[in-house]
């Protein structure tokens, strides 16, 4: 993967930074979950050549002053911020942006109207609602002129489609102007479809394969999250647009069990609790 800074990149719609790169149809971005508040992990991620990552703020625990170093060390290594905000409420998409995140991503967006709103509130006037403010770390302190026209051009929103619900108005969510990529969130759609903690089930693969093909043919960019190198690269190669891999967690649980086994064959992973 090559990475791509938000000034130099752009598309034949004029967009630029990651909404650009989602609207490229030749790009392929590579992410992953932040979990973890450190600007180590962070830099540990950019060094492997991803694209970016999505700041959880859904289910990690980040209040906004956590995330301004896990940005700032994102964008200063070559990549994307993208911060998942717990819900669908504008003042915090707003605050997200504000402090210079490249993109939101909403979780359980349900409807056309819905879809519009997460738009209305990520975009300045006259394309969204978002509360005008010059001074903040996305405008450079009021060093950036051109901040607001510039920031619509640039700022990317992601509307999770992750139950029945959404999937099944999947057309009116893709119909809104200025939302660039539908994400299928496969967990909680098993578990919305029926089949609680299996995405991998043939009928969940089935709707996710669906709703990425639509909204590819759409003009969106199709996104997901998966949970091996292999998915990503069966994906990629199927159309869809950015795949994130696992979450920093379970890549670091999994290195570390991997070197254990190698040392210790014979002796399967000891279960340890409080106060060992």
């Amino acid at each position: 993967m090559v990475n791509t800074t938000a000034s130099d990149t752009s598309s034949d719609e004029g967009f630029t930074g990651l909404r650009g790169a989602l609207a490229d149809p030749d790009r392929r971005l590579l992410g992953t979950f932040v979990n973890i508040p450190r600007v180590e992990v962070v830099e540990l991620v950019a060094a492997a050549g991803f694209d970016l990552i999505v700041i959880d703020a859904e289910h990690g625990p980040f209040g906004l002053e956590p995330l301004v170093p896990l940005i700032a060390a994102a964008q200063g290594s070559g990549m994307y911020a993208v911060v998942r905000v717990p819900e669908l409420r504008p003042h915090a998409i707003g605050a997200v942006l504000d402090i210079g995140a490249d993109g939101i991503l909403v979780p359980h967006v349900l409807s056309g109207d819905a879809t519009a709103q997460v738009v209305a509130a990520a975009r300045f006037a006259p394309e969204g609602t978002r509360s005008l403010h010059n001074g903040v770390r996305a405008a450079r302190y009021g060093a950036d002129p051109d901040y607001f026209a510039a920031a619509n051009r640039r700022t990317a929103v992601l509307v999770m489609c992750e139950d029945i619900e959404a999937v099944r108005a999947i057309d009116d969510l893709i119909a809104v102007p200025g939302a660039d990529a539908i994400f299928v969130g496969p967990l909680d759609l098993s578990a919305s479809m029926g089949y609680v903690g299996q995405p991998n089930h043939p009928e969940v693969v089935d709707t996710v394969r669906s709703v990425l093909g639509q909204a590819t043919n759409a003009g969106k960019a199709g996104s997901l999250m998966v949970s091996t190198a292999q998915q990503a690269r069966d994906l990629l190669d199927a159309g869809a647009r950015m795949v994130l891999v696992s979450v920093d967690t379970a890549m670091i649980l999994e290195a570390f069990t991997r070197t254990r086994a190698a040392v210790f064959p014979e002796d399967p992973v000891p279960r340890r609790g409080p106060g060992y």
